[in-house]
C-alpha cells in the first residue's frame, strides 16, 4: 500500500474504509485464481514420472503423511486419524513383503534340497543292491542285437590291445581274466557294463551293486555297478574282479581309500602289461588270458551321461542307439577274447557272426 493511501487511512470514514475492503478483495481474487494455476504447474512439473520434482513431490506427500513437514508439528502425545491409517498401512506392507521373503525362501531351500543331481554334502554316492530287471535286460541282450552291432566303428568303440605270443594265464585248471576298476573312476564305470554283458555269456555274477562314479571327477555320477563283495562264476573262464580303491565322500579325493589288492601275480601282470602297450599303471585294466587286454576306457562315458541304470539297460534293444552301439560293441570285443582262450566254447557264443568276425579283425585265431 502507498503512502497516499496510508494517509488517508488516518481520517477515513466508514464509506472509504468499505470502498477500500472492495478494492482490495476485487484485487485478491485475481492474485488466488493466478496462484492456484502457478501452483497447479509446479504440481505438474512434480508429479512428472521420473523427474526430480516427482521424487520431492513424493517425499514432501511422505512427510506431509508423518506429520514432520515443518509449521506442522503436532503437540507431544497428540495424533492425527490419516497418521494412524498411513502407520497402519506401512506395517500391514512390511508385513505382507516379509512373509512374501520367507515363502520364496523356504521354496529356494526345498529345490535345492530336493531333485538335485549334484551333492553338495560330504557324502559317498549311494550303493544299493542291483536291480534284477536292469540285470536282466544288461545280460539278456540276445544274438540278434549281438549281431547287428558287429564289430563297432572305431570312433566309437576302442578296439583292446592283442598279444597272441604271451603265455596262457589260467587258474584252477581254466583260463583265467582278472579286472581292476576303482569304484570313484567314470571310465570304470562305463566299463563295467561290457564286463558285465561279455562275461555273463559264459557265466553269472552274484551280488552285484548299484551305484555311480564319483560326484567330483570327470563325468560325474556316471550309472554302473560295483564288483566289491560279489562273485563270478563258469564253467569256461575264471574272472576275478578288484575294485582297487573306493568311491569319495568329497572333492578333491575326500575319503578315497584302498578296498582289495590285485594278489602278486596279478599286480606283476598288470606292471608288465601297461608298460608292454606303452602305457603306465593305470585302470580300467582287463587281463584275458593273457592275451587280450583292455588298458584304459572302451568308450567315452559321455554316452552314459544323465541316465540311471534303468535308462540305460532299456536303451540296449535297439542296435541304432549310440548307447547300445558302445556297450555291446565293446561286449562283443571282450567275447571275442574270451573265445580266444576257452577253445571257442561255448558254441553258442563264440559261433555267431560278430565274434567271427572280430576274431578275423583282431587275428585271435
Amino acid at each position: 500500500m502507498s503512502g497516499a493511501e496510508g494517509h488517508r487511512g488516518e481520517h477515513r470514514s466508514d464509506e472509504g474504509r468499505r470502498r477500500r475492503r472492495q478494492s482490495a478483495g476485487g484485487q485478491t481474487r485475481p492474485a488466488a485464481r493466478s496462484g492456484r494455476r502457478s501452483a497447479q504447474r509446479t504440481q505438474d512439473r512434480r508429479t512428472t514420472p521420473g523427474s526430480k520434482g516427482a521424487v520431492a513431490h513424493e517425499r514432501g506427500v511422505r512427510q506431509r503423511a508423518s506429520g514432520s513437514r515443518r509449521g506442522f508439528a503436532r503437540p507431544k502425545g497428540s495424533r492425527s486419524t490419516s497418521t494412524k491409517v498411513s502407520s497402519f498401512r506401512r506395517s500391514s506392507v512390511i508385513l505382507v513383503f516379509s512373509a512374501v521373503i520367507v515363502v520364496v525362501a523356504v521354496i529356494m531351500a526345498v529345490t535345492l534340497t530336493s531333485g538335485s543331481p549334484k551333492r553338495t554334502s560330504s557324502l559317498a554316492p549311494v550303493t544299493t543292491p542291483a536291480s534284477p530287471t536292469v540285470l536282466k535286460q544288461l545280460t539278456g541282450v540276445g544274438p540278434s542285437v549281438m549281431n547287428a552291432v558287429g564289430v563297432p566303428l572305431s570312433s566309437a568303440v576302442q578296439a583292446p590291445s592283442v598279444d597272441m605270443g604271451q603265455p596262457v594265464l589260467t587258474v584252477t585248471g581254466k583260463p583265467a581274466a582278472f579286472l581292476i576298476t576303482s569304484e570313484y573312476g567314470a571310465p570304470c564305470a562305463a566299463e563295467r557294463w561290457a564286463v558285465i554283458m561279455a562275461f555273463s555269456r559264459f557265466g553269472a555274477f552274484a551280488r552285484l551293486k548299484e551305484t555311480t562314479s564319483s560326484t567330483w571327477v570327470s563325468y560325474p555320477d556316471t550309472a554302473t555297478f560295483s564288483f566289491y563283495g560279489s562273485s563270478y562264476s563258469s564253467n569256461y573262464v575264471a574272472l576275478h574282479t578288484i575294485e582297487i580303491e573306493s568311491n569319495d565322500t568329497g572333492p578333491n579325493g575326500a575319503g578315497r581309500h584302498l578296498l582289495e589288492q590285485p594278489n602278486a601275480q596279478e599286480k606283476s601282470l598288470w606292471d608288465e602289461y601297461e608298460t608292454h602297450f606303452g602305457s603306465t599303471e593305470g585302470f580300467p585294466f582287463l587281463d584275458i588270458g593273457n592275451k587280450v587286454f583292455v588298458i584304459g576306457p572302451s568308450y567315452s562315458p559321455q554316452l552314459l551321461a544323465g541316465l540311471n541304470q534303468s535308462e540305460i539297460a532299456s536303451k540296449l534293444t535297439n542296435p541304432d542307439d549310440p548307447v547300445t552301439q558302445a556297450i555291446v560293441g565293446s561286449a562283443n570285443y571282450l567275447t571275442a577274447g574270451i573265445c580266444s582262450v576257452t577253445q571257442d566254447q561255448p558254441s553258442s557264443v563264440c559261433s555267431t557272426s560278430a565274434v567271427t568276425q572280430i576274431t578275423r579283425a583282431l587275428s585271435l585265431g
